[in-house]
Parts: structure tokens; C-alpha cells; sequence
């Protein structure tokens, strides 16, 4: 997606417009409102959406949980006061804060007049690439630790990537807002912050990579993803790729951390939340998507989709 550059003097609009690009949440203005004024440039790379946010005075900011993704903010100047559930955190230039999807938020700063940088991580694609780097034996939802310091080592090589992000998107042009770009960038900040964050599946992260996967179970992947809208069976999908079916899903236990069949929703999930982004409310229905990709119980589809991706398929279509 291109970048974007937004500002406004409303402070209800300014909700509105974050809430779309980051999360829903309650906006107090703490500085005199006929001054109010808030900007914000941000860009989406695959599963990664960034950007710099100013208020021109202090605000707090309060959410629930943030349910659909992870985030991270770091003020460009001063300090920002922010609640990770109960837990404290002075964010700074040299400090990161970093909240979880499964904790209410509340922040209090811009008193400045300062922007912050601010980058939500789609809870699916952090919890899918958790589970890919350490074969399966780690799920989410992650508990980041509350804080993540900037000043050197990994830290610091997070943020100089992050950072350039902003800027390399300003051209509505450039390569960068190419899925075949942005994606892989993506992948690496994700990657490298389950590498660089404290939680408690870190040791698992950074122990010695699992061996590749057998070419049988790749082929099996490579199949499902190519032709997720196909009514596979197990038996079925371990016939093309010349594996007995307890061999197929016992390679899927060990090297995908999934079951088959629980590959394939997920990437019928994934597809369907792809094509409800990118419809028209006014032509598209749920319950076609839902068909078009293999869901016949809407009820069900619908539970999966919230279980998934933290939002319901209606609100998608309407985004």
C-alpha cells in the first residue's frame, strides 16, 4: 500500500483516522482544543503498518485490548508515559515500548509537541513466523516484554531498519510498495524482533534451527497454497505428494507445528480477509467470500476469522 499523509484539527477525526490505521481508542486532548492539530505519515508493508504521529500538544490515549495486532512506539523527542495493562513504561528516543494483543493500553504524552513512531505487527503474521522459528514447539499470543532498548546491539540494528522504513515509503512509486518488496521486509522486522524482544519463548527463538523440512512435506505446502480454494483430504493431498497419510500429518506435526487441515484454513483465512480488504461493501457479501473459499457454515467461518485475524469479517468488508 503507498504511503499516506494525513492531518486534521479535529480531534474526533484524529480518532477516527488512527483508529483506522492502528487501533480503536478513546483520544482526551490535555492542551487547548482550538490549538489542536495532529498529523500522521504512514505506510503498510505486508503484514507491517508504520509511521510518525504529532499531536501539537499533550494527549492521552486509551485502548482496550489491542486484540488484531503488536505494536511499538517510540517517541522521536521527550518521553512517553505509557500502561501496558498495570505495567509502567517510560518510553523514550533510546527506549521502545512494546504491547502485546492480549492487554488493554494507555498512553500520555506529546506534550512537546513531538512525533512518535509507532508500528503495528498483525498478530497473525508474528505468531505464524514465532511458530516457524522455533518448528512448532512455540505459540501466541507472545507477552513482549514492556520495553526494548535502542541504544546497541540487536536492539539498535531493529530500529535502524524499522526507522528507514517511513522514509523509504514517501514515494507512492517506489519499489517498496510492491508486495514482492514489501513482504520480505516485513518478514525481517518481525523475525528480528522475536529475536531482539524479551518474552518467554526467546530461548526457543534463538535455539539451533530444526532441520529443513523433507522435500514431501514442502511439496504438500507448496500444493495447499497454490490451490487453497480445491476441497483437499488429507488422503488426497499425502497421495500427490507419495506419502501415506499418518506419514503426512505426522511430517506436518513435526515440521509445520499445524495439521493439515489446519494449514489449509489458515490460508483460506488469510485469502478471504485479502479479498473482504479489498471489496466493495456495496457489491461483495461475507457469505460470498465465505463460499468462495470453502467455508460453508458462515457461523463457523465467521468464529475462525475473529480467532484469526482479531476482527470480524463484517468490519473487514467495511474497512
Amino acid at each position: 500500500m503507498p504511503g499516506l499523509t494525513l492531518s486534521t484539527r479535529d480531534p474526533d477525526e484524529a480518532g477516527a483516522i488512527c483508529g483506522d490505521v492502528y487501533y480503536p481508542h478513546r483520544l482526551d486532548v490535555r492542551h487547548d482544543r482550538t490549538r489542536f492539530h495532529m498529523s500522521l505519515s504512514a505506510a503498510t508493508l505486508g503484514s507491517v503498518s508504520a509511521g510518525i504521529l504529532g499531536y501539537s500538544g499533550e494527549v492521552a490515549i486509551q485502548t482496550g485490548e489491542l486484540e488484531t495486532g503488536y505494536e511499538i512506539n517510540v517517541p522521536l523527542t521527550g518521553h512517553l508515559h505509557t500502561w501496558i495493562g498495570a505495567d509502567e513504561v517510560c518510553a523514550t528516543p533510546t527506549t521502545a515500548a512494546l504491547y502485546p494483543p492480549d492487554r488493554p493500553a494507555r498512553l500520555h504524552g506529546w506534550a512537546d509537541g513531538g512525533g512518535l513512531f509507532g508500528m503495528k505487527i498483525e498478530r497473525s503474521a508474528l505468531e505464524d513466523r514465532l511458530r516457524e522459528l522455533t518448528d512448532g514447539r512455540a505459540s501466541g499470543p507472545v507477552r513482549l516484554g514492556g520495553s526494548l532498548d535502542l541504544t546497541e546491539g540487536p536492539g539498535r540494528q531493529w530500529w535502524a531498519l524499522a526507522r528507514s522504513l517511513v522514509d523509504l515509503t514517501a514515494d507512492p512509486d517506489g519499489p517498496l510498495t510492491r508486495p514482492i518488496v514489501a513482504r520480505p521486509l516485513a518478514d525481517a522486522l518481525v523475525s528480528l524482533l522475536l529475536h531482539v524482544a524479551d518474552h518467554p519463548h526467546r530461548d526457543l527463538v534463538h535455539a539451533r534451527p530444526p532441520l529443513p523440512r523433507p522435500s514431501t512435506i514442502q511439496a504438500a505446502l507448496d500444493l495447499i497454497e497454490a490451490e487453497p480454494e480445491r476441497a483437499w483430504t488429507v488422503p488426497e493431498i499425502a497421495e500427490q505428494v507419495g506419502l501415506s497419510t499418518r506419514g503426512l500429518q505426522h511430517g506436518f506435526a513435526r515440521h509445520v507445528g499445524r495439521t493439515p487441515t489446519a494449514e489449509l484454513r489458515r490460508i483460506r483465512l488469510d485469502r478471504a480477509r485479502a479479498d473482504l480488504r479489498g471489496a466493495d461493501p456495496a457489491r461483495q457479501t461475507v457469505a460470498a467470500v465465505a463460499a468462495r473459499w470453502g467455508f460453508a457454515h458462515l457461523g463457523r467461518f465467521a468464529a475462525d476469522y475473529r480467532r484469526r485475524h482479531g476482527t470480524s469479517p463484517s468490519e473487514d468488508l467495511r474497512a
